[in-house]
């Protein structure tokens, strides 16, 4: 049998109509269009109404409504040739019986479901009543990812100077030049991956508005990002590079976008919990939710590290 046409369910009955007129086909095409087997097992379902007459049963349809629809137009139509038998669930059951599946024939096996636009079409196919969730990426939608990284503030900084921090053989004490000149303090666990000229007199990218934490009794006041990966057996970090062009200060945003005008104060712990594991590196450049990470100069890069690599 032909699926209808989509049509618009405003009008039920003008639906409902178009619908029946459409299973008015010869017994044969209906008989051909089943499978036998199933079609004989089927047992014939009468129209609810109770002055309506037994006709053979040459196919069965499934048709869910949510009106009340008139059950003469159904006994109207038929003709000298029989059209499939027209189970109306939500008009002759009760909400108790179409739950529990009393003489439902949704479920009966082989039979050929007719769908129909909007809610009739996902309760033909066997849908339930509970509204269907749109499925969200992963880590959440594209817009919640962007404006989570649009709190976060990332600029350029030159590393001024490299100490050794004075009790932990893990951590470095760096002076980070950033916007206007101002220089803040930077514990950063690199020691064991780059050596001070590695460092000193770099360019870096930075985020500014996490809350300072003292880290071996050090206070820092903003934090240097860094690729990683295993690699071999061996763990590689590499810094973020931001293009040779750029310039101390400059934003550090999502390409295709432009700098946040107001970057929060201070950053929510929980936020940049959101941001960190869908910074990765990708063809040798950093990226947010695969959206390369640039500045007005161009994009920043992590040289060395495959796709993938994470950034923190």
């Amino acid at each position: 049998m032909a699926s209808p046409s989509p049509l618009a369910i405003d009008d039920a009955i003008a639906f409902l109509d178009t619908l029946i007129a459409r299973l008015q086909i010869p017994s044969a095409a209906a008989s051909s269009s089943s499978d036998p087997a199933a079609a004989a097992a089927a047992p014939a379902v009468d129209s609810p109404s109770a002055s309506a007459k037994k006709s053979p049963t040459v196919g069965v349809v499934a048709v869910d409504v949510d009106v009340d629809l008139d059950r003469e137009l159904l006994q109207s139509v038929r003709g000298d040739e029989a059209p499939p038998q027209v189970f109306l669930r939500s008009a002759a059951l009760s909400k108790e019986d179409q739950e529990a599946g009393k003489g439902s024939i949704l479920n009966k096996p082989g039979r050929k479901s007719l769908k129909t636009p909007g809610a009739a079409a996902s309760a033909a196919a066997g849908a339930t009543d509970k509204p269907v969730k749109a499925a969200q990426p992963s880590g959440g939608s594209i817009s919640e990812n962007a404006e989570n990284y649009d709190k976060a503030h990332l600029q350029v900084g030159l590393v001024q100077s490299v100490d050794d921090h004075p009790i932990s053989e893990k951590l470095y004490i760096c002076k980070v030049e950033i916007a206007d000149g101002q220089v803040r303090q930077v514990v950063a666990g690199l020691k064991k991956f780059l050596a001070p000229s590695e460092l000193q007199g770099k360019k870096v990218c930075v985020i500014l508005n996490l809350k300072p934490a003292k880290l071996a009794g050090q206070l820092s006041e903003a934090m240097i990002l860094a690729g990683d990966a295993n690699l071999d057996g061996v763990e590689s970090v590499k810094v973020l590079e931001p293009p040779a062009e750029a310039s101390v200060g400059d934003r550090v945003y999502l390409q295709g976008s432009s700098p946040s005008a107001s970057p929060v104060k201070q950053l929510s712990s929980k936020i940049w919990e959101k941001v960190v594991p869908i910074l990765k590196v990708e063809g040798g450049v950093a990226t947010f939710d695969k959206i390369p990470l640039v500045t007005s100069s161009g994009v920043v890069r992590v040289p060395s590290l495959p796709d993938g690599a994470g950034i923190h």
